[in-house]
């Protein structure tokens, strides 16, 4: 009876730990999951491609090639800090994106999608004739404090809400017949949106997309299908905000015949939980979007992003 009573205390203490092993097993993946897509971001948004070294080399030549330095800390509070002084900001601390994005606005009325050191360069020969050999944190403040005479100008926190409206445009042509699944695509914003006057994203903006599906057309039988996935676009502010096809888009598209059911150009648009779905209503026929469609879509959630006070 005690050696029964025993042996079972240790297979207990043995699935306890095994468990809570497990669950920091989970936690730490989960960590350094979340970290590495952050250093990624933080790359992609300055040189447009993500670096293939060791972590600890990536840190360190981001924050070499920003303030001229590494900086103290652990590995995962550095990315944070990286991805903060880059990305996300605050009021009192506008991001670097955010510095270059209004920068480009005031002085070109657009913002364009190219990495950021490429819009620092283009910035730095518009405003002085010539690129700067500084780390890119001063290059950016220099442009910002040119394009804001007066000093720092006054931020805020807006609230987007979701369902809010934002027109797009198609950049490219996509046809079930000729693209493939996992291939991604561009499109633009095709008007101003604003929010209380207040423009939020710039017309021209460009955002990315993925087909999630593509399935050709079989002679007089099966008709082709696309589904496809809006990511993200940026605000004005740099922030990114994703988009689907949900009520309010699909009533605003009914108004401008973009969709009704049976939509245009003989295909069927449907929502979707990841995107919108276009099937040819025809067996034997290929989905066609045209470059340059035009159609509505709206914001998926409730979102605070850092806005100029206008």
């Amino acid at each position: 009876m005690i050696f029964k009573k025993v042996f079972s205390l240790i297979l207990i203490i043995t699935y306890i730990f095994t468990s809570v092993i497990a669950q920091f097993s989970w936690a730490a993946e989960a960590s350094q999951a979340t970290l590495l897509q952050d250093l990624s971001q933080v790359e992609a948004a300055i040189y447009g491609i993500t670096q293939e070294k060791p972590l600890v080399e990536r840190v360190e030549y981001l924050e070499t090639e920003l303030v001229g330095r590494t900086l103290p800390g652990t590995i995962t509070n550095r990315v944070k800090q990286l991805k903060e002084f880059i990305i996300s900001g605050t009021p009192e601390d506008p991001s670097l994106l955010f510095k270059i994005n209004t920068s480009q606005w005031i002085l070109e009325e657009k913002i364009t999608s190219d990495p950021l050191i490429v819009r620092i360069e283009n910035l730095e020969n518009v405003l002085f004739g010539k690129t700067s050999d500084e780390v890119l944190a001063m290059r950016a403040e220099n442009i910002f404090s040119v394009c804001f005479k007066e000093g720092k100008p006054q931020l805020e926190e807006i609230l987007i809400p979701a369902g809010t409206l934002v027109p797009i445009r198609f950049l490219s042509t996509l046809n079930s017949k000729n693209n493939k699944t996992g291939e991604i695509f561009d499109f633009q914003i095709s008007e101003n949106v604003f929010l209380d006057n207040k423009l939020i994203i710039p017309v021209n903006s460009k955002g990315i997309g993925e087909i999630t599906q593509a399935k050709k057309a079989t002679i007089l039988s099966r008709p082709g299908k696309l589904e496809i996935e809006f990511k993200s676009v940026s605000t004005l502010g740099g922030t990114s905000l994703s988009l689907i096809l949900g009520e309010e888009a699909e009533e605003e598209n009914k108004r401008l015949y973009v969709a009704v059911g049976a939509g245009i150009l003989g295909l069927i648009i449907l929502s979707s939980p990841v995107g919108l779905i276009f099937g040819a209503l025809v067996p034997g026929k290929n989905v066609k979007i045209e470059e340059g469609t035009e159609m509505f879509l709206q914001v998926k959630e409730d979102i605070t992003v850092i806005n100029l006070v206008q």
